[in-house]
């Protein structure tokens, strides 16, 4: 039997389905995952809540910077952030074999699941840092691309609107693009025999005909998640007076866990979009206690 394919409404309730009917497991993944990103929040403010107090306090008041002290913060700014890399990486590759299990009807406990990742690292490893490399790279050059049309005439009305026109193509053909990098991170946890640009290049062959609809799940988390990343980054540099130590903590500690739930989430989902680009492929899904997809290649209409 061929199941028919979802839209992009029933991919993000499929989403949501598979974490109520397996809500146990999916809770201690999703606490699995929380904890090291709670306690390099913990660190970060405690090891780096001061220096950043002293800098700010100092360029308030005109006063010169300590340069041991900014030397230290930068030291602990870049070693945080590549704890923070390496545990959202971790925590990606598990919430997507969690997804798969869950989606697949299989039954693994966290153990297992831990386990699954500790000898399959390498290969989407090397697809996230292709990913990462290649939304750096964009990101610089559509704001060169920007900036270099605002200095063609920076008091002309008409370059301003070329500028904000730029700037908002950039910002929304970015989904677009963020769709095929977040599936091939999918394909490279699930795949064996794919990683790195071969990784990119099966995103591309799995997403095609159904482009639009992996821009539109793509332009919907992102406009959930950017005010949470927003959120998180401002309660983590932001050091307000007039709160109390616990209060900071509070609000750092809340955005951590929102954060963690945005990022758990939008894996889920391309977890389900990437089980539904194979369907549409005609490839073969084995599911257990549920039905399976046909071997036979056919051509599907897909909604949006």
């Amino acid at each position: 039997m061929v199941a028919t394919p979802l839209n992009v409404i029933g991919i993000l309730r499929e989403a949501i389905t598979i974490l109520a009917r397996n809500g146990k497991f999916m809770l201690q993944v999703m606490l699995t995952i929380l904890f090291p990103f709670s306690l390099i929040g913990l660190l970060h403010y405690l090891l780096a809540g001061f220096l950043i107090e002293n800098v700010e306090d100092s360029y308030e008041k005109n006063s010169p910077l300590g340069q041991k002290d900014v030397r230290t913060l930068i030291g602990l700014e870049l070693a945080f952030f590549a704890a923070f890399f390496f545990v959202c990486f971790f925590g990606i590759m598990l919430t997507i074999h969690a997804s798969a299990s869950s989606y697949l009807g299989q039954n693994m406990g966290l153990n297992d699941l831990i386990s699954s990742i500790h000898y399959a690292w390498k290969k989407p490893l090397i697809t996230w840092l292709c990913v990462s490399l290649f939304t750096l790279t964009y990101a610089v050059l559509a704001i060169v691309l920007i900036k270099l049309v605002s200095l063609l005439d920076p008091n002309s009305y008409a370059i301003h609107l070329w500028g904000w026109f730029l700037t908002i193509l950039a910002a929304l053909f970015y989904p677009y693009l963020d769709a095929s990098c977040t599936l091939a991170l999918v394909i490279s946890v699930l795949e064996n025999d794919s990683c790195g640009t071969k990784g990119l290049k099966r995103s591309e062959k799995l997403i095609r005909g159904r482009k639009i609809q992996g821009f539109l799940l793509m332009f919907i988390l992102t406009a959930l998640v950017v005010p949470i990343y927003v959120l998180l980054y401002v309660t983590a540099t932001d050091d307000d007076d007039e709160l109390g130590p616990f209060a900071q903590f509070a609000f750092r500690f809340v955005a951590t866990v929102l954060f963690c739930l945005s990022k758990f989430f939008v894996s889920v989902v391309f977890t389900v979009f990437y089980y539904e680009c194979k369907q549409s492929e005609g490839e073969r899904v084995v599911v257990e206690l549920g039905v399976g997809y046909s071997l036979a290649p056919h051509k599907l209409d897909v909604e949006f």
